[in-house]
C-alpha cells in the first residue's frame, strides 16, 4: 500500500451547499479514518482540502472516497491524486 495524497479542489460557487454539508462530510471522512483507510484530512485555505488515504494507486486512493457527501454532491470542482512518499512517516 502507498500514501494517496489527495487534493480536493472545490466550486466556492457553491459555497452555501458546502457549508451546510460539511458537517456530513467529515463525519463520513472520520468514519474512513476510523477505518484504516484515511490517514488524515483537513483544509487547504479556503477553497480545498488535502486528504491523505492508503491506497494500492492513485485510482484506488480516490475509489476509498467514493461515497464522500461533497463527491456526491458535485461541489467538488477537482480531485487530484497522487502517490506521496514522506521523507518522514508517522504512519509507517
Amino acid at each position: 500500500m502507498a500514501i494517496i495524497a489527495i487534493e480536493y479542489t472545490y466550486d466556492v460557487a457553491q459555497s452555501e451547499l458546502i457549508a451546510e454539508h460539511r458537517p456530513t462530510h467529515r463525519a463520513h471522512l472520520r468514519d474512513l479514518h476510523e477505518a484504516g483507510a484515511v490517514l488524515t484530512f483537513g483544509p487547504l485555505g479556503d477553497d480545498s482540502a488535502l486528504i491523505l488515504v492508503e491506497a494500492d494507486s492513485p485510482e484506488a486512493g480516490l475509489n476509498v472516497l467514493a461515497g464522500d457527501p461533497f463527491r456526491e454532491l458535485g461541489v467538488i470542482k477537482n480531485a487530484n491524486a497522487r502517490v506521496w512518499n514522506p521523507a518522514v512517516n508517522p504512519w509507517a
